[in-house]
């Protein structure tokens, strides 16, 4: 089976020696009580984490810096990541316990409410909570081992085209596919470079932490209350899918550009699943499956056809090879129209399961 990875972009060393001390990472998030916000970028924080399975490598990117954290734990088959006290939907349905508190740093203020903490953003101090936190252990001998960025990056330039590692900006978090993550394992395997360092803080994780699972979710992606929400349960939960569309042990990456190079509107393939038949060493997804939360009209499927045209250009010999689908729960009547004809069979349309 492939490698998988996460890219995760961090600020400073302090937090990453003690995200590598203790195994966990946990992205900054406000607290959420009631529910989310159909606008809120909570769940689409989620998504990332929740392509995560058992086995995925973690990569930090802090100061120029690649650091390698570890594999995730986990699950092999559902979300890898666990709930982390009541701030979130989920972890409030679950009534969630706080395991891993970072409010004692000496960045943060501590609040009244365990788990909440004020952060400085743009000159003021915001409440902030991590409701999803990843786990995750060495089992290579790598923890720490680091390269330059710009070391990667030289490898990635022979690339005709971009990958999710040097297309990352604005973003604190992505997936990688597999090509990339074996050229990291390989080039952190053979520095001498190695960043571990005795935290600043002395924080640990408290208790046994609740694993995701499919429980805690929607049972029906009708349940779902928003475009964010409805793919990270999708990425959380497979099973959700009709069953020609699960993964069935591939990699799930999620975000993935399709594109030319270009200064920005870069195509990013909303799911993708990388197998043992690898295209391109991997860089090229085996299965590409656009989401849509309400019903769908061609703008979905122009995007397609946008990623056929260039791997067609790209990957002229095998890009009849990659599966495309569109899944709604429904599509306009006329949705087909406007895609050119030497296309229209090669999309397939799949609707929600009943």
């Amino acid at each position: 089976m492939p490698n998988s990875g996460l890219f995760i972009t961090l600020s400073d060393n302090d937090t990453l020696n003690l995200y590598l001390e203790k195994g966990v990472y946990g992205e900054l998030r406000p607290p959420v009580f009631g529910e989310v916000d159909s606008r809120s970028m909570n769940y689409a924080a989620l998504s990332d984490a929740a392509c995560a399975r058992e086995g995925t490598h973690v990569f930090f990117f802090v100061e120029r810096q690649i650091v390698y954290g570890g594999q995730i734990l986990g699950s092999e088959n559902y979300g890898s990541y666990f709930l982390n006290g009541p701030y979130s939907p989920m972890g409030r349905r679950v009534n969630a316990d706080i395991y891993w508190d970072e409010s004692s740093r000496g960045r943060y203020e501590a609040t009244e409410q365990q788990g909440i903490f004020k952060v400085r953003t743009n000159g003021s101090r915001e409440d902030k909570c991590q409701p999803y936190i990843i786990r995750y252990s060495d089992e290579l001998g790598l923890s720490g081992n680091s390269i330059e960025s710009d070391v990667l990056y030289t490898e990635l330039s022979f690339l005709p085209f971009p990958v999710p590692s040097n297309s990352i900006q604005r973003m604190s978090f992505c997936t990688l596919t597999p090509g990339e993550t074996d050229i990291l394992i390989e080039l952190l395997q053979t520095s001498s470079e190695n960043v571990r360092a005795t935290p600043r803080d002395d924080i640990n994780v408290v208790g046994d932490p609740m694993l995701f699972n499919p429980d805690m979710g929607i049972s029906h992606l009708s349940q779902a209350t928003s475009k964010y929400h409805h793919d990270a349960s999708i990425f959380s939960n497979p099973s959700l899918l009709p069953r020609e569309l699960r993964p069935n042990g591939a990699i799930i990456c999620r975000k993935i550009p399709i594109t030319p190079f270009k200064p920005f509107q870069m195509d990013r393939a909303d799911m993708c699943y990388f197998t043992d038949e690898a295209i391109e060493n991997g860089y090229i997804p085996n299965k590409v499956i656009e989401l849509e939360w309400k019903r769908a009209g061609d703008t979905k499927l122009l995007k397609i056809v946008r990623y056929k045209k260039w791997l067609r250009r790209l990957i002229p010999e095998q890009y009849r090879d990659i599966s495309f689908y569109l899944f709604a729960p429904d599509f306009s009547r006329n949705i087909l129209d406007r895609v050119p004809r030497e296309f229209r069979d090669e999309i397939e349309l799949l609707r929600w399961r009943t």
